[in-house]
């Protein structure tokens, strides 16, 4: 199992993604956590504006093993380019990271 009470993040991420979008993708990751589901621990977000103007942004959460896909749509106006985002899970901590920073 993991623990993710020690929460590290890359300068992409926090130049980026604004809080209000790391929060949620930790809260996505905290919740399955919770409910004692399987993690892989690589954790995926594909993160797509939809309507820039409108703050409209689609977020999908996937892993591999077990398969798992969660698509959410949140207002932000936090996000300036479509991104993929790579959660790296360890036993005692995780790094949040831009997938172009792995």
């Amino acid at each position: 199992m993991f623990n993710i009470d020690k929460k590290y993040m890359t300068i992409g991420i926090k130049e980026e993604i604004g809080i209000d979008i790391q929060l949620f993708m930790w809260n996505e990751i905290e919740k399955r956590i919770n409910l004692k589901k399987e993690l892989d621990y690589l954790q995926v977000f594909n993160i797509s504006i939809i309507d820039k103007d409108k703050g409209i942004v689609k977020i999908e959460h996937t892993q591999e093993i077990p398969e798992y896909k969660k698509t959410s749509i949140i207002k932000s106006k936090e996000v300036r380019n479509n991104l993929k985002v790579f959660v790296i899970l360890e036993a005692e901590y995780a790094t949040m990271l831009l997938a172009s920073e792995y």
